[in-house]
């Protein structure tokens, strides 16, 4: 007689996976009510549900095998959602936190376990080096309140792999000094192992992804099972040299960080099933190591936790007091810190059990160390949360106020190019903007709408799946360059996208009456793009600048563009400036503000850059900077700009840009007499400027 599918535990797949899914979907929404963090309800119900609360679920099997996923697809997240930049300009810092992080609670769960808990020194250095130990559990935390990209996270998230990787690798010294295995041929092994897995994942990972992502294109699920079977293939070697599968997961982040922008369809898709799916039952796996029925068996296994609980956090409170000081951070960052890096879950988890296993620490420990899981879980959360509501009340209101509105207009003519078109004019925007993208297609009258419908259905497709609004619009008008300025005019455009394949002919419709026409009729900036290799493979944008165009009105708008597009694709920006104008330029981009990562390369006179750079290496932009005939930075060279790029450059990408012009008024003869050009309206329609 076969057992009923409900006997508990229930190991039926059918029912078990329902039962966690109803956990995901019921708990966080319930908690959220409660003003508690979702994290802490998928915990606590991973206790109720597992073998020390109600025994519904079993830890082992699909649980297991889930939970480990999650676990590892959080640190794939973490080294993947790391700004690259900010990380590289806060690297020491990051390892001054790790260092801390890693040695304070070290040192003092040392002297506590061995003084106070009366242990051997084996047990108490394994126990200590459970104390510098912590897992990202609050990250999802962060993420909700879009603040990854801080200074303080990327400082903690650095410092956690820090930390946790000397955790791990201690923990293989600690086993082999348990084993009395702790020999020269050991640690010449644990060196060797360790330095290759390192260069293998940092220098041959990102050659495989850049060659899948530039051959592999239009196939969205096979890019997400490349990036998913990669990091597991990461974590499989790590396990292979001795290191723990998570630091491999971490890794496999960190190598396609810049090959997957932040704000990618392909991103989005790691995003929202990791955090949707994964991730939880992680949480919930947690949840199940938890055994509240410890404190029934004595006063031992209370004691024990209590002072493994203080030490836990006083040390890890003391690290990051210890930062702030050291970089005067405010104290909400302090809060921060100490919040991600409170918790302790799966590096924790691996350490204890390994050591019960092979009988270093006794069962009281072992309970004790499960209970601190779950507090110091609970206090990450509450920590977390209130210091990033904090931060989001005192920042944001001020950056948004800096902000104008990002409304980008990209006209459709060619089936073909709507997808790089839309990404190219997402990362132009700020990466927390939710202003929707336009998608513009002129008929010549009402009989061909029907037909545009379907280009416009795929526009909106696209949008959806990498998270971002697209709304649609069509024009009836004798001309696509009246159509784009009506649009212009009627949806409040402020940046227009228009494609281009880089063919030149004097015939060509792209450089000849139409984008005259728009040119001379709109002051929106304009892009003209080509985009020949995907996006995520771009690593180096070169920014051709003229003389003058410091001087243009639109400077900074352009700029703050350019900054979005090198952050999103996650590129080195080197500007190519004349020699005459490079003191200039480094002091417009001082006063706009900007926190800009770039080089900057001299050239004699500004079009030696087509002489010179004819063999430009396919993972690089050309940021092409041009200017509306009339205004400061006009000269006649700008005009050859197009056949430079048709000639020499057939098959890179690139981007012409029109900066926004100041409005441009009727045309005053006395101007012309003079050579100084067209008169310009400033934002006061009374104040009339006279551009030289």
């Amino acid at each position: 007689m076969n057992p009923s599918p409900f006997q508990l535990p229930i190991t039926e797949p059918v029912i078990v996976f329902g039962i966690v899914l109803f956990v995901i979907l019921a708990i966080p929404m319930l908690f959220s009510r409660l003003r508690v963090p979702g994290i802490i309800g998928l915990i606590l119900s991973g206790m109720v549900l597992g073998p020390s609360g109600l025994n519904i679920l079993a830890s082992k099997g699909s649980i297991e095998l889930l939970g480990t996923v999650g676990l590892m697809y959080l640190m794939f997240l973490a080294g993947l959602e790391l700004d690259i930049h900010t990380f590289a300009k806060s690297r020491n810092k990051s390892i001054v936190f790790g260092a801390l992080t890693f040695i304070v609670p070290l040192v003092i769960g040392y002297i506590v376990c061995l003084w106070l808990l009366g242990l051997n020194q084996i047990a108490s250095l394994l126990i200590a080096s459970m104390f510098s130990t912590h897992t990202l559990i609050s990250y999802p935390i962060i993420s909700r309140f879009r603040i990854t990209k801080i200074e303080p996270v990327g400082v903690t998230i650095g410092g956690t792999i820090i930390t946790d990787t000397l955790v791990l690798l201690l923990l293989v010294v600690i086993t082999a000094l348990a084993k009395d295995n702790l020999t020269f041929a050991f640690w010449v092994k644990l060196t060797l192992k360790t330095l290759i897995y390192l260069s293998f994942i940092i220098y041959v990972f990102p050659l495989i992804g850049k060659w899948f992502f530039r051959n592999i294109t239009g196939e969205p699920i096979a890019q997400y099972i490349f990036v998913i079977t990669m990091v597991f293939f990461a974590g499989s070697l790590a396990r292979l040299a001795g290191i723990e599968p998570i630091i491999g997961a971490f890794l496999a982040g960190i190598a396609f960080n810049r090959q997957i922008p932040h704000s990618s369809t392909l991103m989005n898709r790691i995003e929202f099933i990791g955090n949707s799916l994964f991730i939880p039952f992680f949480l919930i796996f947690v949840g199940m190591f938890i055994d509240l029925r410890v404190f029934l068996s004595g006063w031992e296994s209370i004691k024990d936790a209590i002072i493994l609980i203080s030490v836990a956090l006083l040390t890890k409170w003391l690290a990051a007091f210890i930062t702030q000081k050291i970089f005067h951070y405010k104290t909400v960052y302090r809060n921060l810190i100490f919040g991600l890096s409170s918790s302790h879950a799966a590096a924790t988890i691996a350490v204890i059990l390994i050591g019960y296993q092979i009988g270093i620490i006794d069962t009281n420990i072992l309970n004790a160390t499960i209970i601190l899981i779950l507090i110091t879980c609970l206090v990450s959360s509450f920590v977390t949360q209130n210091a990033s509501r904090q931060i989001v009340v005192i920042e944001k209101p001020q950056e948004q106020m800096a902000e104008n509105r990002e409304r980008v207009l990209v006209p459709i003519s060619n089936p073909e190019t709507i997808d790089d078109l839309l990404e190219f004019a997402n990362y132009l925007k700020t990466h927390h903007s939710r202003d929707p993208i336009y998608t513009l297609m002129v008929v010549k009258d009402e009989g061909e709408v029907a037909t545009s419908k379907n280009i416009m259905n795929r526009a909106i497709e696209i949008g959806y799946a990498a998270d971002y609004e697209v709304e649609t619009a069509t024009r009836v008008d004798i001309n696509v360059a009246s159509g784009i300025v009506r649009a212009c005019k009627e949806l409040l455009i402020t940046d227009v996208v228009m494609g281009w394949n880089g063919n030149f002919s004097p015939k060509h419709w792209i450089f000849g009456t139409m984008l005259e026409n728009i040119l001379s009729e709109i002051r929106q900036p304009i892009y003209v793009v080509g985009i020949k290799q995907p996006l995520n493979t771009i690593t180096q944008i070169n920014a051709l600048v003229p003389p003058f165009a410091e001087y243009e009105t639109g400077f900074i708008h352009w700029l703050k563009a350019l900054k979005n597009l090198t952050l999103q694709t996650n590129s080195k920006l080197k500007f190519i400036v004349e020699k005459s104008s490079i003191d200039n330029f480094k002091i417009a981009i001082d006063k706009c503000k900007l926190k800009l990562n770039f080089t900057i390369e001299e050239v004699n006179v500004w079009d030696d850059f087509f002489k010179t750079n004819t063999d430009i290496p396919n993972n690089s932009l050309l940021f092409l900077l041009s200017a509306r005939e009339g205004s400061i930075s006009y000269s006649q060279k700008l005009d050859s700009i197009p056949k430079y790029i048709s000639n020499q450059f057939k098959g890179k990408s690139f981007v012409i840009v029109y900066p926004p012009q100041a409005k441009l008024t009727s045309v005053d003869l006395r101007s012309f007499l003079t050579g100084s050009g067209q008169l310009a309206v400033e934002e006061s329609p009374t104040i009339i400027e006279k551009v030289k």
